[in-house]
């Protein structure tokens, strides 16, 4: 009992890697295609959603992605990491579909408001959720309709580089070997899309605040 409690105990501390999961399933082991799909598949299609803003297209592509994926298995190499050759087929499926469609053009050191340790923007947009008091539920839509409007004012290679330090959780040099640039050049834009986002977000907010308190009607004594 006591072997096969430490067995389990390694193998929550220890969970196989996204790179041998993948390798086992080019062997066959389609249960850990399942494991790594179900590990990877919301960042990705986030990614994809925020980058092409139509469901239905994102849906699409998204299914080329993990199609591109699974026929390619085979070729897959364990010395390169797996989120960087899936986010490679996403982005340059991006890229064919907005050179084949004309789609509007979409469009990261952090800094305090976005630290490593702190939650995603999405989940701080949520945050308010906690309280259910209709109040803090109107200043979380508000927060995610003001993300969701400064995400597309982002240049497309902040918006990109951004994305996948969010939603991939990709490292600096990692963005730069799918982006096909240096690494400088990555953190520079990972830097400015921050800081353009927060300076969008701040007066958006700020805006639409001041919207709000120019509404509110005095009460009648």
């Amino acid at each position: 009992m006591a072997t096969s409690a430490k067995r389990l105990i390694g193998k929550t501390l220890n969970p196989v890697s996204d790179e041998s999961l993948m390798k086992q399933y080019a062997n066959g082991d389609f249960a850990a295609f399942e494991t790594l799909y179900a590990r990877n598949k919301g960042g990705l299609y986030r990614y994809l959603l925020r980058q092409l803003r139509d469901q239905s297209l994102t849906e699409d592509i998204f299914q080329d992605v993990w199609g591109k994926v699974i026929t390619n298995a085979a070729e897959y190499q364990t010395t390169a990491k797996f989120t960087t050759w899936l986010y490679t087929i996403a982005r340059n499926k991006v890229i064919d579909n907005k050179r084949h469609m004309k789609l509007v053009d979409g469009a990261i050191e952090k800094d305090k408001l976005f630290d490593d340790q702190t939650m995603s923007i999405d989940e701080q947009a949520q945050a308010s959720s906690i309280s259910q008091q209709p109040h803090a539920l109107h200043e979380s839509t508000e927060q995610s309709l003001a993300i969701e409007h400064c995400l597309q004012k982002l240049p497309r290679h902040q918006l990109e580089a951004f994305l996948l330090r969010e939603e991939a959780g990709l490292s600096a040099q990692h963005i730069a070997d799918i982006v096909n640039t240096n690494l400088e050049a990555t953190k520079s834009r990972l830097k400015v899309a921050f800081k353009n986002l927060r300076e969008c977000l701040n007066l958006k907010l700020a805006l639409e605040h001041q919207a709000s308190s120019a509404n509110i009607k005095e009460p009648r004594l």
